[in-house]
């Protein structure tokens, strides 16, 4: 079963992503709010996950996005870490990659962008 924590605020667009996930892969998705994470980095609360996926939309208020990415790869190192991010441009994205993220997103995927991100992401069997 893939173990996937979700971090960010729930709201429609991440219950969709989440029901996304559910209905196509056999999996296991914690939320977690970002404040609780981006101030006191649980790494019991990442262990043992195959993906973290971070919302940055939901995620605002906590700090330096590409800063945070980094504090979350050095606990999580061999786990990927997928972002939602609004913003596309090369110059807020490439921050967030050289910080550890494994892969980017828009914050409003379809269900075929969300599926074919984890695939991508996730170690092939």
């Amino acid at each position: 079963m893939l173990q996937i924590a979700f971090i960010g605020r729930t709201n429609k667009t991440n219950a969709i992503i989440s029901d996304s996930i559910l209905s196509n892969f056999d999996a296991e998705i914690q939320f977690i709010r970002p404040e609780f994470v981006f101030s006191e980095f649980p790494e019991e609360e990442l262990k043992n996950r195959n993906m973290v996926i971070v919302d940055l939309n939901t995620s605002s208020g906590t700090g330096n996005a590409p800063k945070n990415i980094s504090l979350l790869y050095q606990i999580t190192q061999d786990i990927p870490i997928l972002v939602l991010d609004y913003n596309e441009d090369r110059k807020f994205v490439q921050p967030l990659i050289d910080a550890g993220a494994s892969g980017i997103i828009s914050t409003t995927p379809t269900e075929i962008e969300v599926i074919s991100a984890i695939n991508e992401l996730l170690p092939k069997k």
